[in-house]
């Protein structure tokens, strides 16, 4: 079943990157794109939540203040993402969003002593070579050097905190909060930041071209999220990681090919095929 959540996960990661295009292709406002997306998240997730935790004597203050966290992370990543994508390209975006894959496989083997095989070292040593080569040149003559390095840095650093707090939840918390609960924490959060800046920004206006693209990638957005934690109950942190983070690599990479029209270097085709090889030394 591992395998499965993970194929749905980046299903829905996937559907995320190619709608947030969309959007900016349209010219609507991310920011408010991104509330819709993430009261229609927490919404779902609390009505489907079995869990009365958070109603619980025992229930960790500390954890309210991770979803906060957590909310403000998951929010500030994806209004960078969307940026990224429009500025830089969502080749290199979702690449250097997936290149964080380091951050939650170094928590897993150095914090949960989670034990892989050599030849699934080699594995996750060939995601990386693969993801290096699957990265775009950066042509200077039409992006600044500061846009080419700060948007993956941030989607690098953002991304990877933001997963590796999912291994944390799956490890620490799940027995005190269900999955939806505790992702209906998350997503209530970051609305709860997005509409505070939207009210003093009084942009707290919403198009129906916005609400409809906010209420699909909410439901995206909670699923790939939701599916990655029942992924990681399965499989080990490491293997789990690697393979989500590459397949949406090459997933993305085949999409944008075909739909969008995109081409692809002599290198990059490389960096597919490895890419391919590493999820089957991976699985």
């Amino acid at each position: 079943m591992g395998l499965l959540y993970i194929t749905l996960s980046v299903a829905c990661s996937l559907t995320i990157a190619h709608l947030l295009k969309l959007s900016e292709q349209s010219k609507s406002r991310v920011l408010n794109i991104l509330c819709i997306n993430y009261i229609t998240a927490a919404s779902v997730s609390f009505f489907l939540s079995d869990s009365s935790a958070p109603l619980s004597e025992d229930f960790p203050e500390y954890l309210i203040l991770l979803a906060l966290f957590l909310g403000l992370i998951f929010i500030a990543n994806l209004f960078i993402y969307s940026t990224s994508i429009d500025k830089i390209g969502m080749g290199i975006s979702i690449a250097a969003m997936r290149m964080s894959l380091a951050i939650p496989i170094g928590l897993s083997i150095i914090f949960y002593n989670e034990q892989i095989s050599v030849v699934q070292y080699i594995g996750m040593l060939l995601v990386f070579i693969s993801l290096y080569l699957l990265l775009p040149r950066i042509k200077s003559n039409t992006l600044s050097l500061r846009s080419s390095i700060m948007f993956p840095v941030l989607l690098f650093a953002m991304t990877g905190i933001a997963d590796a707090s999912l291994k944390v939840y799956e490890r620490e918390f799940s027995g005190v909060i269900s999955e939806y609960g505790f992702l209906s924490m998350i997503f209530s959060s970051a609305f709860i930041f997005g509409t505070s800046i939207l009210i003093f920004k009084k942009e707290l206006s919403f198009k129906p071209k916005e609400i409809i693209y906010g209420i699909i990638i909410g439901l995206a957005n909670l699923y790939s999220s939701f599916f990655l934690i029942l992924a990681l109950q399965e499989m080990n942190g490491s293997i789990v990681f690697s393979i989500t983070n590459i397949a949406n690599v090459v997933l993305g990479a085949l999409i944008g090919i075909i739909i969008w029209k995109d081409t692809l270097s002599t290198k990059q085709k490389g960096g597919l095929v490895l890419a391919l090889i590493s999820i089957l030394i991976l699985i």
